[in-house]
């Protein structure tokens, strides 16, 4: 299997597992978050398709930090702040998944010699790590809520 067979494989099983979360969670703010993320695993397994068929490469829609943050303000207007501490696990499991498509995506990018293969593979790890931060945030959300929203503005979630 050739490293873009491998990256597309990787967004699939990432698609999968945040459409699952999504539809376990009982949260209508979480859903939306984890329908972006799971969005987003699809922006990046049509790059990686479309450098394996030569053809356009799409854009990809770098707003994930910014739209999680109006989410979770929507859900702390609404008072709908309520999740099931059970989905810290999934939360951890999910990240640990992202951290290993940027690890990977990283590596392979120092293999390669095509630069705009390089590039998009820096590009997509760096997307990768914003999707570790959100779910770091979710994460620390899910464990300690009251003292996580009035933390300053989610200066635990950095734009890039």
């Amino acid at each position: 299997m050739n490293i873009l067979e491998y990256a597309m494989q990787v967004e699939k099983e990432g698609e999968a597992q945040y459409r699952e979360m999504a539809e376990r969670s009982n949260n209508p703010g979480m859903k939306k978050i984890l329908t972006e993320l799971a969005d987003s695993e699809v922006e990046h397994y049509n790059v990686f398709h479309a450098i394996m068929e030569n053809s356009n490469i799409p854009e990809i829609d770098e707003a994930i930090l910014p739209n999680v943050k109006k989410i979770f303000s929507g859900m702390k207007a609404d008072n709908g702040l309520e999740v099931d501490a059970n989905e810290i696990d999934m939360f951890r499991n999910a990240q640990k998944h992202e951290k290993t498509a940027q690890e990977f995506y990283l590596q392979k990018a120092e293999e390669v010699d095509a630069p705009s293969l390089k590039k998009m593979l820096l590009k997509i790890a760096e997307e990768e790590g914003k999707h570790y931060q959100v779910l770091g945030g979710l994460i620390d959300f899910l464990s300690r809520p009251e003292q996580w929203l009035e933390d300053a503005e989610w200066h635990h979630i950095e734009d890039y």
